[in-house]
């Protein structure tokens, strides 16, 4: 349709993206979008805001947080049964997100991409980093609420609507 639109981190300006476009779990994946701010949605859980993940495709971004408190607020999320019918994940550039080398209590830390195969890898759905969306220049905006595709192969998501009428 007329209506498609291709997001793809296509320019490599991200240059707080130390490993580009990355498939954690291979697949494909239709359903509506929505996620946002990682420490965002996770303060929304249990609350009348909380977000309904059934059959749709999670986007996730950060921004300044350290791998253990993005393992925290992922094994949150998985406790509270967030991703067990969910159709994908579509993760942007988490930026400035790596442990603090300057503090030696995090010499043996776990890096943001060990933290991100570890607690999403196992769904059983299609989960993509890096995808050109989050706190970083070189952006796109994705509509809330719209249908999208999530393919690990071409590692894009395809908005299949239109986010405006």
């Amino acid at each position: 349709p007329s209506d498609e639109f291709e997001l793809e981190n296509s320019k490599t300006g991200n240059n707080y993206n130390p490993y580009g476009i990355k498939v954690i779990s291979n697949g494909k994946a239709e359903g509506e979008l929505v996620g946002g701010n990682l420490s965002i949605v996770v303060s929304l859980i249990g609350t009348e805001y909380d977000i309904d993940f059934s059959n749709k495709i999670i986007f996730l971004e950060e921004f300044v947080e350290e791998p253990y408190r993005i393992d925290r607020m992922l094994t949150q999320m998985i406790q509270a049964g967030k991703f067990e019918n969910a159709s994908g994940v579509a993760l942007g550039v988490f930026k400035l997100c790596e442990p603090d080398k300057t503090n030696p209590a995090f010499d043996d830390s776990f890096t943001l991409m060990e933290v991100l195969e570890d607690r999403l890898g196992k769904l059983g759905i299609p989960v993509v980093y890096g995808l050109s969306f989050g706190h970083v220049s070189d952006k796109f905006t994705l509509p809330f609420g719209i249908k999208a595709e999530l393919n690990s192969e071409t590692k894009q998501i395809k908005l299949l609507e239109s986010g405006v009428l």
